[in-house]
């Protein structure tokens, strides 16, 4: 069964839940003419289809952690075992397979230069399919944003809209 592609009004709600993931279904709802059981069963089946999370999001440099991206070159037949052999382990938050000189980036949260080190050497590198990783430590982090809008960027072929109220109403 195709998954069904989110609508203007799926991108809009999503505006909303983007610009406070707490906001009310009743104020979704009001602001975009629609019920709260319309708002709370869209959002449910955004959820269910994996189109949206909500979660509270935190920077591991903020909690005394640090973060690496790990740029990978892989034998050609194992890019999908080593991707999973990568997301399989606790301190790899992302995952993607890339085309370009580099065949799969996955950044790590570790909790000092030790533990990135033995992930690196004895778990990393040691995943059969692995030929080659380039590894960069991150020091700060200047742009981490969640702020990305369906309705500025629609797909190709969506009708573009005005972006949605930014008001709360209280």
């Amino acid at each position: 069964m195709r998954r069904r592609e989110p609508d203007e009004t799926d991108r809009r709600i999503i505006g909303h839940l983007q610009e406070d993931g707490r906001r009310p279904y009743t104020t979704i709802a009001r602001d975009l003419g629609l019920s709260e059981a319309g708002v709370r069963q869209r959002v449910a089946r955004l959820i269910r289809t994996k189109v949206i999370q909500i979660v509270a999001v935190s920077d591991p440099l903020d909690l005394g952690y640090m973060r690496a991206e790990v740029l990978l070159q892989v034998e050609g037949d194992r890019m999908t075992q080593v991707a999973e052999a990568l997301a399989a382990m606790p301190q790899v938050d992302f995952v993607a397979l890339c085309a370009g000189p580099h065949d799969i980036s996955a950044n790590l949260v570790c909790r000092d230069q030790e533990e990135l080190l033995d992930l690196l050497v004895h778990r990393v590198r040691e995943i059969p399919g692995v030929r080659h990783t380039e590894t960069s430590v991150y020091l700060k982090v200047a742009k981490d944003s969640y702020e990305w809008s369906p309705l500025e960027h629609p797909p190709a072929g969506a009708a573009h809209a005005a972006t949605p109220s930014t008001e709360d109403a209280s």
